[in-house]
């Protein structure tokens, strides 16, 4: 077999991995989507018949994502695995949204459209256009123009596009490549790093002032990654026909959040915040109703973070089987555990603490004392993320997003990285 030019092989490591995910991932990923996209069509019909009906699509779906997300597949990279686990993950959490939670709701999830709620459609193909447009939203917005999800942040249900496609795609560009500069600029300096990866920490081995600096360049290196492949995607897409109104920002500016709540509730992405929202519902049937509105919504922050917890260990021990390394990595890592689960002890600091203190400050004194205190707090707790990130070898040359670096190229001579 002929080995592909590099530049064939930088275009499939950054923009294309579902090109080496195996046709057997698709097919199982595909059957999960069926059976999400007909349990969204009976979400339409009132009744116990599709309830049951949902509930009883459930179990080929878990069947498959358990396929998908837990079983060995032939991968040549970490960028594969991360695909397979992450498109895995979001169509579990789905079916389990669609297909059980669901039956939680008084109402199933309606468009909205100039602020008003649309009733839900009553022929086969409004049917099966909600059905089909619901499986695809992840974070409220809509393929058709000028809808969105009554359940969507503020954020994206009062998005303003551009007045233009040519806008849109021209600005998408621009910004698409200002970002891969900075995220070759930032996988440039932390793969100069001579790490030891025989520790069993890393980066918490280092000065502080380091320690500090890899927390803030693994923040935005995941900023940018997530940003400049949603972009890519979207420009794509509006190319193609799409509406620019169905592509609201997958950030809401989070470095201008002024809390921790404020960060993780609407300002970083919301790829999986629907989804362990969702996935916390029957677990807080468990929460006696006699516990005070605080104590409950400090419980389901907690159970939130859970699920994103188990998430990422299973994803970084997904990334780093890949490796094929002796050494087994261990699935309750302390680094991750330390990482996620800290974050609602921070919200409780926030909520019992700063709030109340900040409270006799001015207005603009109070903003900046609150911005303080969350970026302190994610760059502190951050150090805890890096280091997992370092062990897996996901700063190794070669094993970052960036394939193709007009930076190493110019500096060292090195422009392909595969």
């Amino acid at each position: 077999m002929d080995t592909p030019s590099p530049v064939v092989a930088a275009l499939k490591h950054f923009f294309l991995p579902s090109t080496v995910i195996p046709p057997s991932v698709n097919q199982l990923n595909n059957n999960v989507a069926l059976c999400i996209i007909l349990s969204c069509v009976s979400l339409t019909y009132k009744g116990r018949v599709p309830s049951a009906f949902r509930v009883a699509l459930f179990f080929p779906a878990a069947y498959y994502s358990y396929y998908t997300v837990c079983k060995d597949h032939d991968v040549p990279n970490r960028i594969a695995s991360s695909a397979i686990t992450f498109g895995g993950s979001l169509l579990a959490f789905k079916a389990f949204d669609i297909c059980i939670v669901s039956l939680f709701d008084r109402e199933p999830p309606h468009w909205v459209k100039n602020g008003k709620l649309v009733p839900l459609p009553e022929t086969l193909v409004g049917r099966v256009a909600y059905a089909v447009d619901l499986f695809f939203s992840f974070r409220g917005s809509s393929w058709f123009g000028g809808y969105s999800w009554d359940w969507a942040p503020k954020y994206i249900a009062a998005y303003s596009p551009p007045k233009s496609r040519i806008s849109h795609i021209s600005r998408g560009v621009l910004t698409f490549l200002a970002y891969y500069l900075a995220l070759d600029a930032c996988e440039t300096f932390a793969q100069q790093e001579k790490w030891d990866l025989s520790q069993a920490h890393p980066v918490l081995t280092l000065p502080l002032s380091k320690q500090l600096l890899f927390s803030l360049f693994i923040a935005t290196n995941t900023f940018i990654v997530i940003q400049i492949n949603y972009i890519f995607i979207s420009v794509v897409c509006v190319m193609m026909g799409s509406s620019p109104s169905s592509w609201p920002p997958m950030f809401n500016r989070p470095f201008t959040s002024k809390s921790l709540q404020d960060f993780w509730s609407n300002r970083w992405h919301h790829y999986f915040k629907r989804a362990f929202e969702r996935a916390s519902i029957p677990a807080m049937v468990l929460v006696p109703q006699s516990w005070s509105p605080a104590v409950r919504r400090v419980t389901r922050a907690i159970i939130i973070f859970g699920f994103s917890t188990v998430y990422h260990l299973y994803l970084v021990q997904r990334n780093f089987s890949v490796r094929n390394w002796e050494t087994k990595w261990q699935f309750v890592d302390s680094s991750t555990l330390l990482f996620f689960l800290l974050q609602p002890v921070g919200l409780l600091i926030e909520r019992a603490l700063l709030v109340p203190l900040s409270r006799s400050l001015p207005e603009t004194s109070q903003t900046w004392v609150t911005r303080i205190w969350v970026w302190g707090w994610l760059l502190w707790t951050g150090r805890y993320w890096a280091d997992v990130w370092v062990r897996s070898g996901m700063w190794n040359v070669g094993a970052g997003h960036v394939a193709w670096s007009p930076i190493r190229g110019v500096i060292f001579n090195q422009w392909f990285l595969l």
